[in-house]
């Protein structure tokens, strides 16, 4: 009985482990599909548009992911108030800051050329209306968030 009580908990702390490590990549993937199926949906893909379109869009996802988790990694070390920090340490922020900005705009650019062999101009266009609503999080939304709470 004594065995059969410390399996299931083992198992059950496994089970737990598990499911806790895979909630990062799965909640990518998660919100990926839920952006696939809102992609379909309002831009009308046929399926030869959603089979060439959307591989592409998850690798720009993933690229721009990438860049944005390389410029936060080399910003969060050693974060102090910006009093604390030299002209010379600001500078450097700034700079970095440029090549972020910088860097997404060459993975967009990069990813505009692929977009345009696959998808009509009208629907690229309507894409990028939609892309941008959906990740980009504004200060005026989460406050309008907040005051609908109260």
């Amino acid at each position: 009985m004594k065995t059969i009580k410390i399996a299931l908990l083992t198992l059950f702390t496994l089970a737990g482990v598990l499911g806790m490590a895979q909630k990062k990549g799965g909640d990518m993937n998660h919100r990926l599909a839920k952006a696939d199926s809102l992609l379909i949906e309002k831009l009308e893909l046929t399926e030869a548009e959603q089979k060439a379109f959307l591989p592409l869009y998850h690798e720009f996802v993933k690229a721009k992911k990438a860049n944005r988790k390389k410029y936060f990694a080399s910003e969060r070390k050693g974060k102090k108030k910006m009093d604390e920090l030299s002209d010379a340490e600001l500078d450097e922020i700034i700079q970095k800051r440029f090549a972020f900005k910088q860097g997404d705009l060459d993975i967009q650019k990069m990813y505009h050329e692929k977009f345009k062999k696959v998808l009509p101009m009208k629907k690229l266009a309507k894409f990028y209306h939609i892309e941008k609503r959906l990740f980009t999080r504004t200060k005026t939304k989460r406050k309008g968030k907040a005051r609908k709470k109260k």
